[in-house]
């Protein structure tokens, strides 16, 4: 018995000590007002806190943080639930502000898709990147610091805003061209030419094809006033965040294969595409149903049939039309 626990205790250490931060770390997002990025003392603060953090911390400890796990954690897990949450909720703010997170998060992730290969040549990168990479996510996330938001109202917005509604159109027109010629034989020809590229080619096609529209759209959603598309962005994200973990873990194993990219190319295409809207059915049937939030998105749909409602019924006959309504609700089930 002995021996048993002191083979397992080294492996819940590091897991006890991931959950307790996961934990605080979710409270923190969930308890904590978003300043929007604007409390420049917040920001300094975290850099400071975060230079400590390195230098006093010991070596174990940051091991347990640093590492891939944690970084799918801060960048990923913990933002998807968010974002399932703020999508299946009334409030539009929390769609948009995980939705700039996105924004921020997928630039981020596609800029650095090389950094493997940088990593190789110049090993001191390496050896840090991870800790880079955690504490900008974790800017990027925390409510205090806000840094998607920063960003976007520093950034994003003012230089990109116009520039991605152009993409945006430009590309629809484009899509609308693939629709066209999508039974042709060029489908076949697109689809040989993807075939005879090299593994990392396709990768990286892959996620390119993942980010930049979706950006560029998302991007217009954030910057439109009633804009209704954020909310599909948001889904978008949080369904393509996962084939892109399914995507890095199952490519060690089958990713010679030749297949296996067209596959993730042919499923990512099918959550942002119009005629599809898959994101939206993915999210609906599978991520809202896995994290208990049916009867939330349920609210969330009677609440947009009631604004519906109110647009179309004229004014003076909204109050009997609402008691109808209320009434509809209230009979009990025969």
């Amino acid at each position: 018995m002995d021996e048993l626990i002191d083979e397992v205790t080294p492996h819940l250490i590091p897991l006890a000590i991931g959950f307790v931060a996961t934990a605080i770390i979710v409270l923190i997002v969930n308890k904590a007002t978003r300043t929007k990025g604007k409390r420049i003392e917040y920001h300094i603060g975290f850099f400071v806190a975060s230079s400590l953090f390195l230098l006093l911390i010991p070596e174990y400890f940051q091991s347990i943080l640093f590492c891939p796990a944690g970084v799918l954690v801060i960048g990923t897990l913990i933002p998807i639930y968010e974002s399932i949450k703020a999508a299946v909720s009334i409030d539009r703010e929390d769609d948009v502000a995980w939705l700039q997170f996105w924004l921020a998060s997928g630039t981020f992730t596609y800029v650095t898709e090389w950094m493997d290969v940088v990593a190789e040549h110049y090993p001191s990168i390496a050896e840090h990147w991870y800790e880079f990479e955690f504490l900008t996510l974790l800017w990027l996330l925390l409510p205090f610091t806000d840094g998607s938001t920063f960003l976007f109202d520093k950034i994003t917005g003012p230089l990109f805003g116009g520039m991605a509604e152009r993409v945006k159109k430009k590309m629809e027109s484009k899509m609308s061209l693939f629709m066209i010629i999508i039974n042709s034989w060029f489908l076949w020809i697109m689809w040989f030419t993807f075939l005879t590229l090299d593994e990392e080619a396709r990768r990286f096609i892959v996620i390119a094809v993942g980010t930049v529209y979706p950006i560029a759209a998302s991007t217009v959603a954030c910057t439109t006033r009633g804009s209704k598309d954020d909310t599909f962005w948001l889904t978008y994200w949080s369904c393509f965040s996962i084939l892109f973990i399914m995507m890095d873990y199952l490519e060690n194993f089958i990713g010679k294969i030749r297949g296996f990219y067209s596959i993730c190319l042919c499923v990512t295409v099918y959550l942002f595409l119009p005629m599809f809207r898959g994101a939206d059915s993915v999210f609906r049937n599978i991520l809202v149903p896995l994290t208990g939030q049916y009867e939330a998105m349920l609210l969330r749909d009677i609440y947009l049939v009631k604004e519906e409602m109110m647009k179309k019924i004229p004014r003076k006959s909204r109050d009997g039309a609402m008691e109808k309504a209320a009434a509809l609700f209230d009979k009990k089930a025969a």
